[in-house]
Order: C-alpha cells, then structure tokens, then sequence
C-alpha cells in the first residue's frame, strides 16, 4: 500500500522526495511566530569548534575632558572586557501516526500534524528565551509598585510606562537599533492597553513606517523610540488582584542567541520498520534544534511587569 511519508525513494513510497515538501512547509509555518529571536544578538557556534560560544562586551571607556598638553604623550585608555559564555543544548519532539489511520483518514493527518509541531517547536524556541531573561533583566514595575506581586489589575502597560523605560535606557546609554530605536515585545493584553490609551503620544502604524528596512515579525508600530511586537508566547505572573503580563524592551546586544551551524530546526520523517515497530505499525514525525539564549548585559534590557484591562 502507497504511504505519503518516507525519508527516502523507497518502494511504495507515493512522493519520491517528500521531505522537502514538509520541511517547507514546517518552517513557514515555524518562523514567522518566533518573535523573541529577532531581538537577540545571534551568533552561531561552527561544528567541531568546541560546546562554548563567548561573547566579548566592551566595558564603557570613561569621557576625555581635559586638554593634550603640548609634546607630551598622554596617558593610555584602558579598556575592559566582560565575557559571556553559553553552550547550546538539543531540544525537540516527535509523534507517532498510525499507518491505518495514515492510509484512511480523508484529512491530510501528517501536515496537520507538522503545522502543530511548528507551533509547537515556535513556541519552545520562544520559551527557551524567555526563560533566560525573565527575572534577568531591569525590572519596572507598573504603576510605580514595588514588586510584581504588588502590580494592580489598574496598572496598565500605557504611553507612560513605555516613555519612562524608553528614558531609562537612554538615560544609561544603552545603543538602539536601526535608527537607535529600541526593540520592545508585549503580549496582545498589554496591546489591548496601548491602543486603548487616549493619553498617549499617538503608536505609528508599521504600514506607515517609512524610516526601517522592514517590518519585523508580530510588529504594530513605534512609540517614543520603541518599535512594538505582539507576542502570545509570553506566560504571565501573579499581581495584587490579577495576573501580570510581561513586556521586555531591548537595547542592542542585551541578549545573545546562539545555534549549532548547519543544526537549526530540523524536521524527520520515518516509515520504516525497526525491532521495535517490526510491522510498520506507525510512522513517526518530529523536529529538533539545538540553540541557547543568554543575557549579555542586564543594563540593556528592561522587563515590565503590569496588569491589563482587557481581562
């Protein structure tokens, strides 16, 4: 009986080279819902070339204020260096599908299955850089509170809470991004609020956005140096009277995002049988990456915490 998944060219295979149908299919659905990525300082680890990849920040090199005196050599300028290190780890998930049920149903069962995987894959990637910022970073709490679990339901992500994170990173000269704006990703709670906002100095539309190459995934607008991406992979917290959502707003380079070359996401199709399924009861699809996220400088990033009216 024909089958619709293989790995190879095999008899009784319906497609001599599905594969490449499926990994197309899976990265279009996998890459335009990872967000956090695209905020992240990427460096690939080369194979062979050890399980650490580093980063090397420059510390900030004091002003020069005073006046050369004339034939004489001034002093040198020191300057330091902080390195940050991470290794890469695999991560991935596999399903089985039964031949019966592969061979009978009416639906297309494995691309309903790998569209779920990639959202499923694009959620783990996301979460993975989650976890290493979360709590990681400068934290700004909304409503002036002291602590998340003091945040109120009223605390809102608004204009001013953006304008006051905006100001604290220009405040310590963190770098932006393409014409110095900052990167900042919100869940659609807090995007509930933002355009709710009456007060606020009016968000610029991406479409109308005239100043960037592009437009970035899940991207809304900008705000007071803020270019805005709705995430809904963000979990939330526990406030005073509901729960918190998080928002984070990035400067440059203030968290490192590192993959295996030639080991991004990777989707596999089996239908052979083995000792353990010696009658080719089921196929099996997944996919794996191998990555890892770590946060460069604190300074240069701020995590907020604030509750939502959209509950």
């Amino acid at each position: 009986m024909a089958n619709t998944i293989g790995t190879n060219a095999a008899v009784g295979n319906t497609y001599t080279d599905p594969g490449r149908y499926y990994d197309r299919r899976f990265l279009e659905r996998l890459e335009p819902n990872v967000v956090l990525k695209q905020c992240g300082d990427m460096r690939p680890l080369p194979q062979k070339s050890g399980t650490l990849v580093k980063w090397h920040r420059l510390n900030t090199i004091a002003l020069t204020t005073t006046p050369l005196t004339e034939n004489t050599t001034p002093g040198e300028t020191t300057v330091g260096t902080a390195e940050v290190s991470v290794e890469p780890l695999s991560y991935g998930a596999f399903t089985k599908v039964s031949t019966e049920l592969n061979l009978k149903s009416i639906n297309p069962i494995v691309e309903e299955i790998m569209d779920a995987q990639a959202d499923q894959a694009a959620k783990s990637y996301d979460r993975i850089i989650f976890n290493a910022l979360d709590r990681n970073l400068t934290d700004q709490f909304g409503g002036g509170a002291a602590s998340e679990i003091t945040v109120a339901d009223t605390a809102v992500l608004n204009a001013s809470e953006i304008r006051k994170a905006v100001y604290n990173l220009r405040k310590n000269h963190v770098p932006g991004f393409e014409g110095n704006m900052y990167k900042m990703v919100i869940d659609p709670a807090s995007q509930f609020d933002i355009l709710s906002d009456t007060a606020g100095g009016g968000l610029v539309e991406a479409s109308k956005q005239t100043t960037f190459d592009h437009v970035m995934k899940g991207e809304i607008g900008s705000l007071y140096g803020a270019r805005i991406v709705v995430s809904n992979h963000l979990p939330t917290g526990t406030g005073a009277t509901d729960d918190t959502y998080r928002a984070f707003l990035f400067g440059r380079q203030t968290f490192g995002i590192t993959e295996l070359a030639a080991h991004g996401v990777k989707t596999f199709r089996f239908n052979e049988g083995n000792t353990e399924n010696p009658l080719v009861q089921y196929s099996t699809v997944g996919w794996k990456f191998m990555m890892a996220a770590v946060v460069l400088e604190a300074a240069r990033g701020i995590q907020l915490y604030t509750g939502s009216a959209a509950d």
